[in-house]
C-alpha cells in the first residue's frame, strides 16, 4: 500500500495566505490554491477542511507571521515612540516588494460579498485584538503620567487602530511608501501632550521631543 505523501503544513498555508492576499478570498479559485501549495483538491481537503477554513488557518499563520511583529513594541516604556515604531514597522513590511500590496487582514475586511459569516467575525476579532492591545499600552501611558488623565485609552486605540489599517488600504490602492509615512507622521500628532508635573518650572515637557523625527504639521 502507498504511503500518503507528505508535505510542510506550515509552508502550504504560508503559500495559500499569499494567494489569498494577492487575490483576495472570492476571486481565488481551489484550481490557483492547488497550483501554489502543490497539493491536490482532496490533500487540501482532507488536511484543512474547506476553501473557507483553509482561509481562516491562513490568515492566523499570515496573522503570526506578518501581524504580530509590529505590536510587540507596544511593550516599550515610552507607549508613544512603542506606537510610532509599530506603524514604522508596518509601513516597512508593506515596503518589501516580496509581499503583495496592502494587508490580508485589511483587503480581507473591506472585501464585498464573502458570504462567509466565520469569516466576517474572525476577521473583527482580530482587529479587535489589536485594538484592545493598543488600548492596554496607552492605559498604562495614562497611568504613568506619560499623557493626561483625561485621555481616553479607547478613544485613542481606536484611533490608531484605524490608522494602522488605513495604512493597508493605502498601500493597496497606491503602493506608495512616501504618502503611508506622511499618514503616520500626522496621526503622531493627535498622542496628547504629556501632562506637566506640579511644581516644575519652565516651558512644559511633551513626548514629541522623543520623536524620531518631526513634521511641520505637528507645529
Amino acid at each position: 500500500m502507498a504511503r500518503p505523501k507528505e508535505f510542510d503544513a506550515e509552508k502550504v498555508l504560508a503559500n495559500a495566505a499569499e494567494v489569498f492576499w494577492r487575490r483576495g478570498y472570492d476571486v481565488v479559485s481551489i484550481q490557483e490554491l492547488e497550483a501554489a501549495t502543490g497539493l491536490g483538491r482532496g490533500s487540501l481537503y482532507n488536511t484543512f477542511g474547506d476553501k473557507e477554513d483553509l482561509f481562516i488557518a491562513a490568515l492566523d499563520r499570515y496573522i503570526e507571521r506578518h501581524g504580530a511583529a509590529p505590536f510587540r513594541h507596544l511593550s516599550n516604556p515610552n507607549v508613544r515612540l512603542g506606537i510610532q515604531r509599530l506603524l514604522e514597522a508596518v509601513i516597512a513590511r508593506m515596503g518589501d516588494p516580496a509581499n503583495p500590496r496592502g494587508c490580508l487582514l485589511t483587503n480581507t475586511s473591506l472585501a464585498f460579498g464573502t458570504g462567509s459569516k466565520r469569516i466576517d467575525a474572525h476577521v473583527a476579532e482580530k482587529i479587535q485584538t489589536m485594538e484592545t492591545l493598543l488600548e492596554q499600552a496607552i492605559a498604562r501611558a495614562r497611568r504613568e503620567g506619560q499623557i493626561p488623565a483625561s485621555a481616553s485609552p479607547k478613544q485613542l486605540a481606536r484611533f490608531y487602530s484605524a490608522v494602522t489599517q488605513s495604512l493597508g488600504v493605502m498601500h493597496k490602492a497606491f503602493g506608495d511608501d512616501a504618502a503611508l509615512r506622511d499618514i503616520a507622521a500626522v496621526a503622531m500628532c493627535a498622542w496628547p501632550a504629556e501632562a506637566p508635573r506640579r511644581g516644575a518650572s519652565g516651558p512644559k515637557r511633551t513626548l514629541r521631543h522623543h520623536q524620531l523625527k518631526t513634521t511641520p504639521a505637528c507645529r
